[in-house]
């Protein structure tokens, strides 16, 4: 199983993902559970072409700021006009992407914290981002330990 936190550490809260990512490397991972901190979501396709799951973690922006769900693929918004990335490239057009590469690519788990817009040249998060990064690392281990990604729960 891989975990991949999507952000940008230089834009505040959109460093989300990154930040459950280093929560996690403190963290007694189960072996065989890999962490990828990732700048872009393109970056996702060679992770989602090895044929494991995999859980992304990245920042929504949406009010309020400090909400942690969990998402299908099939509940991304698939809308080019979509505000749901402050990439150039959505997560959802990542995995499309990697689909048409990698036929055997497996179903991916979203944990999705919800942010206002990312500010630029601001380092460190919000407090409310901060205690969701707590609450989707715990929720990530918990999922890692009891063995796959389908026990992720809200």
């Amino acid at each position: 199983m891989w975990v991949a936190g999507l952000g940008q550490v230089a834009a505040g809260d959109d460093g989300v993902g990154l930040r459950v990512i280093e929560l996690l490397m403190q963290a007694d991972l189960p072996e065989g559970v890999s962490l990828h901190r990732l700048a872009d979501p393109v970056e996702l396709v060679p992770l989602l072409g090895t044929g494991e799951a995999g859980v992304v973690v990245d920042a929504v922006l949406a009010a309020p700021p400090g909400v942690t769900r969990v998402l299908t693929e099939d509940e991304l918004d698939p809308s080019p006009s979509a505000a749901v990335s402050s990439h150039g490239l959505s997560v959802l057009q990542a995995v499309r992407l990697a689909r048409a590469i990698h036929p055997a690519v497996r179903p991916v788990t979203f944990v999705a914290i919800q942010i206002a817009a990312p500010t630029a040249h601001h380092h460190g998060l919000s407090p409310d981002v901060e205690a969701a990064a707590l609450e989707a690392a715990a929720l990530v281990l918990a999922t890692a330990q009891a063995g796959g990604i389908t026990t992720l729960r809200p």
